[in-house]
């Protein structure tokens, strides 16, 4: 077929290897429906540009359950290249970015189908997006975008990629106008192919490869009528081919056509139905012609060709255990399933793709019946292990409580004991505190009816872990003690490290200073241990101990450093976490803007536990409340679920206080010029304060210093009496005092100018116009209305306005948030992505895109991002 329509894809396809060239790396992604011609779009650009550069191909495939970096497997067996994909994802990484970074011509690299991706592979584009940047390198990726699962992922860790590095790229459906260019060759009517096809260049293409004056219906007919025309020989290779799900070994296929092989291919390839790809490899021209033949061959047809495959490739010396589970699955080859996917996934579990890893121990337990007891329950908690791992704790709590039904029915103990610690880890990250708990419980009865041993001191130290989250200092640090005293006794490291993590933390918690000694050591240790992860918990800890200090220096600081560490290791739920808490400083600190782009980039990561995301959502929830926005209850709620689940200090406050802060913005002395009405009534407020005052009283019991002054302030705002004023730390102290002077003061000296201007709000004309002024500046809209209404009712005059409208600098008028949606809309997101990135339900994203949409007066979402552009007021979708 002609090549049509994309010379302005060509172009920004140089223009992005010219920049890489010149030392600024680039990803570009193409996404498009299948048949939009990805592949020949890559294919040509790669062949016109290849004196150019040093290109590298590696493409995903559409197994079962995908292989992990198979991509990569396919770079380093075609360009030599030392890439290990057997061992740490991240060592194969970094291996890929020294080959990507060598001296001479700049890099080109190729990653096609990533629909298909891996959870590795997907976390090779985040690794890439964040180090790209300074190689002179340009990675092409290909995927549908009309697939679900993978392409929601890729566009997450593109948008986490550094700012100008990522450029996007659609490929539409050719216009009619070429659709009539090619069916005028043919003699066909333009109209009624352009019909059929929507435009599609594969369907296209196939439907002007039938003779006949109409096009068949599908695609599928119109595959499997140039099918039918080949010879008998031709279409068994056809058949055989088609159950491999990229490309076939000759060779395998040879043996599954017999002395069909030779006549039958050159017929296949004659015809334009097969064509022989890299590595003297078959495969047929589109995904969809694949699918269209293995989708008319028979169920026993099918098996019997799977089954052959599988004979064929265990008598090769190159066995893919992903692959020959994926034949096994399909000939239901069960004996041969159990086999290969569990060396599949633990060939998975090595490379860091924990996603595929549980899948192929999901495939081993759907044939339990052909399994051991004992194979089962090691099964089931592998399973457990590797769910948890890859974010969905919830199927690692279903499968580690069946594992531990089976441990307690055949009185293993210290399994069981061992199964029960982890149940308690896999419950709290779902938010059942309570099973947490009993989990624990349990588990420490169980084993110290056994022989002390490490299962015993991880009980422990996890149930130091619950007490510590709970703000229990006093108990926490016991049973760390119990833990590091038996760990020590074992020569367990791993397990001293956990406790002394637990402990450091709870006594900073009780000292309210920064007796950090203990979790400092926690972290040396694991650091020269080797333990990442208990790395990054002391990491978010002590940065928890600094902000709730209000010591944003050192808070940052610890967070850059620990947001690093974990970047580089792939740690991305600990990163999120970190961030969460950057989003709550630069909130504190008057940045608004930038703490509600930082929330939103990593609440909406994906493979992230929810209660990870807890601090990016309080962050996003604070800012759209004291802006105003419409929207702020929506992460407000998930927020509250969270908090709820866990029931700790530590996050009910964070729930309370923002319950307490909307009660306070809705309270005014009401201007005489209005109605008494239009004030909604204090007893709304009542199970807000006593919620307040349970949990400063709980605080006080506990002495969580923080949570008592955080609580103590907005029980004072809301005009409540406090048991103890003395309890309270500065300046929250002077502040409920009545010194709003001196208050002020100290808000200020430690950067918090919201806080800042209500410690104002509470002085003198001179101060409320200074509070004012503040807020203003801010953007703070409900309480600078709050504080006008409290002025105007004090008689004050000539209070100043205010700013105008948000929407003043922006021609097509549109609000902050409709700005902020067009953007997305012109990045190619539907609704549910859009919700997503912005934490809102899809139904509010829904009426954002079709507010923007009135307000434009545009018809279709292409048309706004158009429009937009005409405007100047949508900034570069190439770019995110």
């Amino acid at each position: 077929m002609d090549f049509l329509e994309r010379d302005e894809h060509l172009r920004r396809l140089g223009e992005a290897l010219a920049t890489a060239g010149a030392g600024r790396g680039r990803i570009f992604a193409i996404s498009g429906e299948a048949g939009a011609g990805k592949t020949t779009l890559v294919e040509r650009f790669t062949r016109d540009h290849a004196p150019d550069a040093r290109v590298y191909f590696g493409a995903c495939e559409n197994l079962t359950t995908p292989e992990p970096l198979l991509p990569l497997r396919d770079i380093a067996r075609a360009s030599g290249a030392a890439i290990d994909v057997s061992g740490g994802h991240l060592a194969a990484f970094e291996a890929v970015l020294g080959l990507l970074a060598q001296p001479g011509k700049p890099a080109l690299m190729v990653l096609e189908d990533m629909h298909w991706a891996d959870a590795a592979t997907i976390d090779l584009i985040r690794f890439l997006g964040r180090r790209i940047g300074r190689v002179r390198a340009l990675v092409l990726i290909t995927y549908r975008d009309e697939e679900v699962g993978s392409p929601s992922a890729l566009r997450d860790v593109l948008g986490e990629a550094a700012s100008g590095v990522v450029e996007r790229m659609t490929l539409e459906p050719l216009s009619l106008r070429s659709v009539a260019e090619l069916a005028a060759g043919k003699g066909r009517q333009a109209d009624e192919l352009f019909a059929l096809t929507g435009g599609n260049p594969f369907m296209v293409t196939e439907a002007l490869a039938v003779d006949g004056d109409t096009p068949p219906e599908t695609v599928r007919d119109a595959t499997l009528a140039r099918a039918a025309r080949l010879p008998a020989a031709g279409r068994l290779v056809l058949e055989a081919v088609s159950i491999f799900p990229r490309k076939a070994d000759p060779a395998i296929v040879s043996k599954l056509v017999g002395d069909a092989m030779e006549a039958g291919l050159d017929a296949c390839i004659e015809k334009g139905m097969l064509v022989m790809a890299e590595g003297m490899t078959l495969k047929f021209r589109h995904e969809l012609a694949r699918r269209a033949i293995e989708g008319s061959l028979s169920v026993s047809r099918l098996r019997n060709l799977h089954q052959r495959t599988i004979d064929a490739l265990k008598a090769s010396a190159q066995v893919r255990a992903s692959e020959m589970a994926h034949h096994a699955e399909r000939a239901g080859d069960v004996a041969t399933l159990l086999d290969y996917a569990q060396r599949a996934a633990a060939d998975a579990a090595r490379t860091g793709a924990n996603r595929e890893a549980a899948s192929h121990y999901a495939a081993m337990l759907r044939h339990r019946d052909a399994m051991s007891s004992s194979a089962v329950v090691d099964t089931l908690e592998r399973y457990g292990e590797q769910s948890y791992l890859m974010g969905d704790s919830h199927a690692a709590l279903s499968s580690m409580l069946e594992a531990s039904t089976h441990r307690r029915k055949a009185g293993e103990a210290l399994a069981l004991g061992r199964d029960l610690t982890r149940l308690s880890r896999y419950a709290w990250v779902c938010g059942q505190r309570v099973n947490a708990e009993r989990f624990v419980r349990e588990a420490i009865t169980v084993l110290e009816a056994a022989p002390p041993g490490p299962e015993l001191a991880w009980a422990y130290s996890h149930q130091a872990q619950l007490d510590m989250l709970a703000q229990n200092s006093e108990n926490a640090i016991a049973w760390g003690q119990r833990a590091i005293e038996l760990a020590e006794q074992l020569g367990e490291q791993e397990i001293i490290i956990h406790a002394l993590g637990n402990v450091g933390t709870s006594r900073i918690d009780m000292d309210g200073t920064s007796a950090d000694a203990d979790l400092r050591k926690s972290m040396e240790l694991a650091r020269k241990a080797g333990f990442p992860d208990h790395v990054e918990r002391a990491y978010c800890n002590l940065t928890c101990s600094y902000y709730w200090r209000r010591d944003y220096r050192g808070a940052l600081e610890l967070i850059k450093d620990g947001a690093d560490y974990a970047c580089d290791r792939d740690l991305t739920h600990w990163e999120s976490y970190l961030r969460g808490w950057r989003a709550m400083a630069m909130l504190d600190q008057g940045d608004w803007a930038g703490a509600e782009a930082e929330a939103q980039l990593v609440s909406g990561w994906t493979g992230v536990p929810d209660l990870f995301r807890f601090p990016a959502l309080t962050a996003l929830a604070r800012v759209r409340l004291r802006r105003g926005d419409a929207d702020a209850d929506e992460p407000l709620a998930h927020t509250r679920r969270l908090a709820a689940g866990v029931d700790e200090l530590q996050r009910s406050m964070y729930v309370a206080v923002l319950d307490a802060e909307k009660a306070w913005l809705s309270r005014s002395i009401p201007d005489p010029s209005e109605p008494r009405s239009n004030y909604p009534s204090r007893d709304a407020d009542h199970a807000t304060i006593l919620r307040l005052h349970e949990l400063h009283n709980l605080a006080i019991e506990r002495g969580a210093i923080w949570v008592v002054s955080d609580t103590g302030l907005w029980l004072h705002l809301l005009e409540e009496r406090l048991p103890d004023v003395r309890k309270l730390a500065q300046p929250f102290r002077d502040q409920c005092q009545g010194r709003w002077r001196e208050a002020a003061k100290a808000w200020r000296a430690m950067g918090c100018p919201y806080e800042e201007a209500i410690a104002l709000s509470g002085g003198d004309e001179e101060g409320q116009r200074e509070a004012l002024a503040i807020f203003d500046r801010l953007g703070a809209a409900p309480a600078a209305a709050k504080l006008r209404r409290q002025m105007r009712a004090a008689g004050v005059r000539a209070i100043p306005r205010g700013p105008i409208a948000g929407t003043r600098a922006n021609p097509a008028g549109l609000t902050r948030r409709q700005a902020e949606v067009l953007n997305l809309v012109g990045a190619g997101l539907s609704n549910a992505e859009i919700a997503d990135k912005l934490c809102i339900s899809a139904k509010t994203a829904e009426h954002h895109v079709s507010a923007l949409m009135a307000r434009l007066d545009v018809a279709t979402r292409r048309e706004a991002a158009a429009e937009a552009r005409k405007l100047g007021i949508l900034e570069s979708a190439a770019e995110n």
